[in-house]
């Protein structure tokens, strides 16, 4: 999922990058990624798509380095300098080349009040322009810091996964900002799946006296904690499990889940 569309987006690239002038950005001193083996959609295609001609001129490519990013994941960075070194544009991608981070440096809050609609509209032509697949399902539009966030969340069969997805920043004018894809691992899905009243006996007996659990349980994937997951860490696989939610007997809420194929507390959340 969210995998560029190699042969539409770097012909898209080329053509852009005709149209801007030919001395607009200078070229790392370092070959890009072939002379490591990686396969990454060039930096300066990127900027050609979403820069104005005049943004272009006199950027500079610095050498791409490899970092890790919150979730752990390792990614292949880009970055493009203006004048003083001040980066202008920073890309990250999958060491597979799919794209992960696009921000752009200085972008003005602008007024303007986009409407949801609007901005989903405006987001969803950010993401064609760059060849990204659009991602399923009806986003979520958050307004923060003078941004509007619209947000995808993923979903795998069917069942979300808690902050993995396609976010698009944009500023008050509808203007590029970022954007953000997250995909976490996934484990097998249980070779037998429990139903929701086996989830919720199961967490029933897991509780303390006076607790008591609330709603239907729901499917999520969900990240082991290290206090009940082997060997748990930013980039251990997700597993299928059950959220139960209920309340302590002082009124303090909680969250647990359990893994939906043999019952095993993953983890448990708001609870002394």
């Amino acid at each position: 999922m969210y995998r560029v569309r190699w042969s539409l987006a770097l012909l898209v690239g080329l053509v852009a990058a005709c149209s801007a002038p030919d001395t607009a950005i200078a070229p790392s001193r370092v070959p890009l990624a072939e002379s490591a083996g990686l396969r990454l959609w060039p930096i300066a295609s990127i900027a050609a798509l979403i820069l104005e001609p005049l943004e272009l001129r006199g950027l500079v490519a610095q050498p791409f380095d490899v970092v890790r990013s919150e979730s752990g994941e390792q990614r292949a960075r880009q970055i493009l300098v203006g004048v003083g070194g001040v980066e202008v544009l920073r890309v990250e991608s999958a060491l597979d080349g799919s794209l992960r981070l696009i921000a752009k440096s200085g972008v003005a809050l602008e007024s303007g009040g986009l409407s949801e609609s609007a901005a989903i509209a405006r987001a969803l032509r950010h993401l064609v322009r760059l060849g990204l697949e659009i991602p399923a399902g009806g986003p979520t539009v958050q307004s923060a810091a003078g941004r509007t966030l619209v947000i995808w969340t993923r979903e795998a069969r069917g069942v979300p996964v808690p902050g993995d997805g396609t976010r698009v920043v944009l500023n008050g004018a509808g203007a590029l900002v970022g954007i953000s894809i997250e995909e976490s691992p996934l484990a097998a899905l249980p070779a037998r799946m429990t139903r929701a009243e086996a989830a919720l006996r199961a967490a029933a007996a897991l509780l303390p006296r006076g607790a008591s659990v609330s709603g239907e349980p729901e499917l999520v994937w969900a990240l082991p904690t290290e206090a009940f997951g082997e060997a748990s860490g930013p980039r251990t696989p997700r597993r299928l499990a059950w959220c139960v939610r209920g309340a302590m007997d002082d009124g303090a809420v909680f969250e647990l889940q359990l893994d939906a194929g043999s019952l095993a507390l993953l983890g448990w959340d708001g609870a002394p």
